[in-house]
């Protein structure tokens, strides 16, 4: 008797459905393989970051200062002076000696951050949060920024409509209880190398070493993320030209604290508001990196990543903290100040004296960030 054939073809309905489970499963699994290549690039951040704390730990115990947010860097006197930033200074103790050797004997292209004859890479790894792809390539890219204390002790003047009143201290020298990181180069002649000077120059520089955090080494953040530093070097070239160059302004390589209170009437504002309130991950345009130095705005010295709800940022004892970008602008106000109670932090109205509450501030602790 002749056995019939059985059909062990899938069905049109069968098919279907396993689609529809491997389909489900794609999706299920996708989210998790996405966070975990999050979670590896913010590893590797928060890496670079407390390594470049670690950088300019040591070069304190070693000479006994911090480098300026920008700096005069060769010999005195000669003809090759030159402008770095923070991050040059930080080259010998980041394995990166011949490319400081180069920069201190003002012997590079200021455009992208290589000798004249020699073959450095400009785009160091360690500059680079994995999270903040290279938007230009070929320039001496940077992902991180330094602590430079509050946005109105800069040359820049903020006066426009929409932006926060003129402080009762423009016209004054830099405090160094705002920050950790200043202008190194006031009082300086001016070269072609060095460019133009600023509203504040002739007053003295800051001299910043760890005695002076007087708020604890674990309170005061020395470094974060900024998708906004651009550059760890001034390009285009015309920006180290004397009769070119913009001043130095923080916002180039630093991070920057603003006045609570003019935070808070950004945030609240109906009328006018500034589109990018100063606030972490205020502004996450990550197309702003592609442009000049001289384009940019205070607005853009204020910490920001890729990273979903916060950013990477090492402390002078050498933590590193993930700051949520929901943290009240006093706590942020109050971890970037050295000394809050030399500081020009209040959280009153501007323009009107310091009272006991601001004298008495309470120091933040790890649990309010």
């Amino acid at each position: 008797m002749r056995q019939s054939n059985k059909n062990n073809a899938f069905t049109l309905v069968e098919l279907l459905v396993v689609i529809a489970i491997i389909g489900t499963l794609v999706g299920l699994l996708l989210p998790a393989v996405q966070a975990a290549r999050e979670a590896a690039r913010n590893n590797t951040c928060k890496s670079s970051i407390r390594q470049l704390q670690l950088a300019l730990t040591t070069r304190e115990t070693s000479l006994g200062d911090y480098p300026g947010y920008v700096n005069e860097l060769g010999i005195a006197g000669s003809s090759r002076l030159i402008r770095a930033s923070w991050v040059v200074y930080a080259f010998p103790y980041i394995e990166q000696v011949p490319l400081y050797e180069n920069w201190s004997q003002g012997r590079v292209d200021p455009t992208n951050g290589l000798s004249s004859n020699d073959g450095e890479i400009a785009q160091i790894e360690i500059l680079i949060c994995p999270s903040d792809p290279a938007v230009v390539t070929g320039q001496p890219l940077l992902s991180y920024s330094a602590n430079a204390g509050w946005i109105q002790r800069t040359s820049f003047l903020r006066t426009s409509s929409t932006s926060p009143t003129n402080s009762r201290f423009q016209n004054n020298a830099e405090n160094p209880a705002n920050g950790i990181f200043f202008d190194r180069i006031r009082n300086q002649a001016m070269t072609n190398r060095l460019g133009k000077g600023d509203a504040n120059d002739g007053t003295p520089t800051i001299k910043m070493v760890a005695a002076l955090v007087k708020d604890g080494m674990s309170q005061t953040i020395m470094l974060s993320e900024n998708l906004q530093a651009v550059n760890w070097a001034y390009v285009p070239a015309d920006e180290y030209d004397f009769s070119n160059a913009s001043p130095d302004e923080k916002y180039h390589f630093g991070i920057c604290w603003e006045q609570p209170e003019e935070v808070s009437n950004v945030v609240a504002s109906t009328a006018t508001p500034r589109p990018d309130p100063p606030l972490i991950n205020g502004s996450r345009d990550a197309e702003a990196a592609s442009s000049l130095m001289s384009d940019m705005t205070p607005i853009n010295g204020f910490p920001s990543s890729n990273h979903p709800g916060g950013v990477n940022a090492a402390f002078m004892d050498g933590s590193v903290t993930f700051i949520t970008d929901q943290i009240s602008p006093v706590v942020y106000a109050q971890i970037m100040t050295s000394d809050r109670k030399n500081s020009d932090l209040h959280t009153g109205v501007s323009n009107a004296p310091r009272t006991a509450f601001e004298d008495s501030m309470p120091i933040v602790s790890a649990d309010d960030f």
